[in-house]
């Protein structure tokens, strides 16, 4: 049986269903319709779904390619599991953010896709989680699928390759981007192995499945361990008075031993801000409470309330101040928003009830929910509007910002980014790093 699916793989004759058509789902489908291989598609959301059966899609940096496929093909998209039985191969891409006011790990999403793809598993399924998990999950994930008569490995496969996605990278690309790839046994490896081989030039593959989720949150750790670094050596400096920007470019002069890292508004994206979490978790349940994960995270989160004190000693804030956000995405060049810093920095305006408006030209619009208390839109950038508010917040460093209209119309700009680090704006007294 395990010669004749690798030959499917080999020549295409197979289909694969992805569950979660998200950041991660949706690129992925892309690459696997470049590769003409037969898709489906499962997300719960309606809207989502009704979207790309009209060809278009709710992320801007999608593929054309695979609206205009599930335009053409709209019953290739479904609410509901019952569409897995379609499929030889099903690639999980649901999100496992925090339980609410927790830090605890949210599984319900991935746990709650098990319990309903039992119904509808048959002989033979490949299945593939790409969420990102605390090591031991996906053990979990396919106990939850098995029923009488199957057994992993042998009739039902189970793998986990972690997503590596870069949002707002137009140059991302699995030609350069090794992927880890994992599976319950040896020939669960073999066919995951050859599935991602088809649009992965290069694939990692590792021993056992936790050492491959472990991985996926080490990539994730190292980063928010850096920031969180940088965060503070950016309070220190404020306090010595000591560029920190010219301080870490200084130190990146170093061709060995040192990689740069910036400091920013605060951590977001799906994965840095919630990742030391799930490790924590599953660490201190085994015995152990890591220390200086725990410390890192602490730091981070701070950044927000500390940019918003510094801008207070320059300006006193009160409850008649007006304040420009600039940016909401959690990177530059996206419209990803997941766990934004920017949302952090709402939540704290709206405490101390002071008006806040928002420029971003990848959010036209912010919905109720999340800090925002009710529908806000994306403000135009001239120069009389930048001109009525008491100072301007630079969170998201948007390539396709007017920078010099920003510095020469903003009665006070806070960066936090050091966008205006360049020569051209050394001479305006506006300007406040943070």
């Amino acid at each position: 049986m395990i010669k004749n699916f690798i030959l499917k793989i080999k020549k295409k004759e197979f289909s694969v269903c992805i569950i979660g058509l998200g950041y991660v789902g949706l690129p992925l489908a892309s690459r696997l319709l470049k590769k003409k291989i037969k898709l489906f598609g499962i997300d719960t959301d309606s809207k989502k779904i009704n979207l790309l059966r009209k060809g278009k899609s709710y992320i801007q940096s999608s593929d054309q390619s695979i609206t205009k496929y599930f335009k053409k093909n709209p019953n290739n998209l479904s609410t509901n599991y019952e569409i897995v039985s379609k499929c030889d191969v099903i690639i999980v891409c649901l999100p496992t953010p925090l339980k609410p006011n927790s830090t605890k790990p949210d599984m319900s999403f991935v746990f709650n896709c098990a319990k309903n793809l039992k119904r509808f598993i048959k002989d033979n399924h490949v299945v593939i989680l790409e969420s990102t998990v605390y090591p031991g999950a996906t053990r979990e994930f396919g106990n939850k699928i098995i029923k009488k008569n199957f057994n992993l490995g042998k009739n039902l496969f189970l793998g986990y390759s972690p997503e590596r996605e870069n949002p707002g990278d137009k140059n991302f690309s699995y030609k350069s981007t090794p992927k880890v790839i994992s599976g319950y046994s040896d020939n669960c490896k073999i066919i995951i192995k050859n599935i991602y081989n088809l649009f992965v030039k290069r694939t990692v593959l590792v021993n056992k499945i936790e050492e491959a989720e472990l991985s996926k949150l080490l990539e994730n750790l190292y980063r928010a361990v850096n920031i969180g670094l940088v965060n503070e050596m950016k309070i220190i400096c404020n306090k010595l008075g000591i560029d920190i920007f010219n301080t870490i470019d200084a130190a990146s002069t170093k061709n060995f031993g040192f990689q740069k890292f910036l400091p920013g508004p605060g951590l977001g994206g799906h994965c840095i801000p919630i990742d030391p979490f799930y490790l924590s978790w599953i660490s201190k349940k085994n015995g152990y409470e890591p220390k200086f994960i725990k410390l890192a995270g602490i730091i981070n989160s701070q950044i927000p309330n500390w940019t918003i004190k510094q801008l207070h000693k320059i300006i006193k804030i009160k409850k008649k101040t007006k304040i420009l956000l600039l940016g909401v995405a959690y990177k530059k060049n996206t419209d990803d928003d997941r766990e934004s810093p920017s949302f952090e920095f709402i939540k704290i305006l709206n405490k101390k009830k002071i008006k806040y408006d928002y420029c971003d030209p990848y959010f036209p619009k912010l919905r109720k929910g999340r800090n925002v208390s009710k529908i806000k839109y994306s403000i135009k950038l001239t120069k009389q509007n930048l001109k009525n508010y008491d100072a301007t917040i630079l969170l998201t460093d948007h390539s396709n910002f007017d920078y010099d209209l920003i510095a020469n119309n903003s009665k006070i700009i806070l960066d936090t980014r050091g966008k205006f680090k360049s020569t051209k704006f050394k001479d305006n007294l506006n300007i406040i790093y943070s």
